[in-house]
């Protein structure tokens, strides 16, 4: 009884936890503002000084940074559960190397579209992310059947050869449009406006309900495929819903987040250790912690190395990959 009630504690500290990081985001970075102006600019936007840097630099920017964080955080939740690998996540998987080749392309090809980047960027990303995930299908399939622990290897292939795609045309783009798209690569959430909020909010107001009425699946789905069919579950079926749309979600994110990992790996394992595995209440925990995650590594990336500032993807692999190592441990 006792931890049933400390599980449910849980999203509503995560919750006061990410409005505390909401508050110290908004004053960190090259100009400090007192906390009072920060609450006379929210309250009274047209009459404080600081409303320019508060409401169009650095909010758009902290909501942008917690919607990246819950959608990549859901992704990964959602692909540990189907591939049955405690070890997957978008980047993992390929995801984010499809995204980011498809972005690329669309950057380099279609310069024309540039003015519209924001409504045709994350289509290309879902393309990337998709494509991705249709090879990596095909390629597990043994038999007639899904075979999950092929996925998790496909796409570490997957990963490397769209890499090294990227990389080979990097180098022929001039050196600004290179720094340019090297700060994408690395996960970066610099320079953005309400725009991208707006441009990422519908997709993330589709995908996450229809993963979130899945928790019941997800939970048969761990018990094995056979279990599953036994309970009247249609595995095949409902992997490839749920694939589609956690790629997708993903792939909305990373279109304008740049190529940001290890957050839906760490996420989800963060999540279990507080509300364990029934998915319907560990997918909430998950994205919450995703976005209070994020949001305090691109807050720690503009503050800490002032006035040089940190890719938030560099910060997040600097903090996330020994947590990887230790599960990687445990795994073996």
């Amino acid at each position: 009884m006792k931890n049933k009630r400390r599980r449910k504690l849980v999203p509503w500290l995560l919750l006061a936890a990410l409005m505390a990081a909401v508050l110290l985001s908004l004053n960190s970075g090259y100009a400090a503002i007192p906390y009072s102006q920060v609450v006379l600019s929210l309250l009274h936007p047209e009459d404080a000084e600081a409303s320019v840097v508060l409401l169009q630099i650095r909010l758009p920017r902290i909501l942008l940074s917690i919607l990246c964080g819950v959608g990549l955080a859901l992704s990964g939740c959602i692909l540990q559960a189907v591939t049955e690998n405690p070890l997957a996540d978008p980047g993992i998987l390929g995801i984010n190397a499809g995204a980011g080749f498809a972005v690329m392309l669309f950057l380099t090809l279609f310069p024309s579209l540039h003015v519209s980047s924001v409504f045709y960027q994350p289509m290309f990303a879902m393309a990337g992310g998709l494509l991705v995930t249709a090879v990596l299908y095909i390629f597990s399939k043994r038999n007639g059947k899904l075979r999950p622990p092929y996925l998790l290897l496909g796409g570490i292939g997957m990963s490397a050869g769209f890499s090294a795609l990227m990389l080979i045309m990097a180098s022929d783009m001039e050196n600004s449009s290179y720094q340019l798209v090297a700060r994408w690569l690395a996960g970066n959430i610099w320079g953005t406006g309400w725009h991208q909020v707006k441009a990422l909010l519908p997709y993330l107001l589709i995908l996450i309900p229809l993963l979130l009425t899945k928790s019941k699946i997800l939970d048969l789905l761990l018990l094995g495929e056979d279990t599953s069919l036994g309970l009247g579950v249609r595995v095949e079926r409902e992997r490839r819903i749920l694939l589609i749309s956690a790629v997708a979600l993903a792939s909305s994110c990373i279109s304008v987040s740049g190529g940001i990992g290890f957050v839906g790996l760490v996420a989800p394992h963060m999540a279990r250790k507080f509300v364990g595995g029934r998915h319907h209440l560990l997918m909430p925990v998950t994205m919450l912690m995703g976005g209070l995650l994020l949001l305090l590594s691109d807050t720690m990336g503009r503050s800490m190395f002032q006035p040089i500032e940190i890719p938030v993807g560099i910060v997040i692999s600097v903090l996330a990959a020994p947590y990887f190592l230790y599960l990687l441990r445990r795994q073996t």
